[in-house]
C-alpha cells in the first residue's frame, strides 16, 4: 500500500508539473506556470523526506499551494470558478493525506 500512495503522489506531482511545463511553452514565461512547476518539483522532492511527520505538513502545505494556484488560474484564465473542479481536487487532496497518514507515518 505504502508503494501506491507514493506512486500515487508521484503521478499526481508529474501531471501537475507536465501541465505547468506545457503552459509555459505555448504562453509567456507566467509566475503561476513557473510555481507550478516548482510547486511539483517540490511534491516529489518531499516524498524522499526521511521524517514522515514533516512529510507530511509539507504535503499538506505544498496541497494548499496546489489549490490557491489552481484557483487563480481557473479565475484569470477562464473568469470563472469551477467549483466541481475544486470539489474534486479537494477530496482527491484529504485522501491522499489521510492514506499517508495511516500507511506512512
Amino acid at each position: 500500500m505504502v508503494i501506491v500512495i507514493y506512486v500515487l503522489i508521484s503521478l499526481y506531482a508529474i501531471l501537475t508539473g507536465m501541465a505547468g511545463i506545457i503552459q509555459l511553452k505555448e504562453n509567456e514565461v507566467q509566475f503561476r506556470s513557473v510555481f507550478f512547476v516548482v510547486v511539483s518539483i517540490s511534491m516529489l522532492i518531499n516524498l524522499f523526506t526521511p521524517n514522515k511527520n514533516s512529510m507530511i505538513i509539507m504535503l499538506i502545505v505544498l496541497f494548499i499551494i496546489m489549490h490557491i494556484l489552481s484557483i487563480t488560474e481557473g479565475i484569470l484564465t477562464k473568469r470563472k470558478l469551477t467549483y466541481s473542479h475544486h470539489i474534486i481536487r479537494f477530496i482527491f487532496h484529504v485522501i491522499l493525506v489521510l492514506l499517508v497518514y495511516n500507511y506512512i507515518v
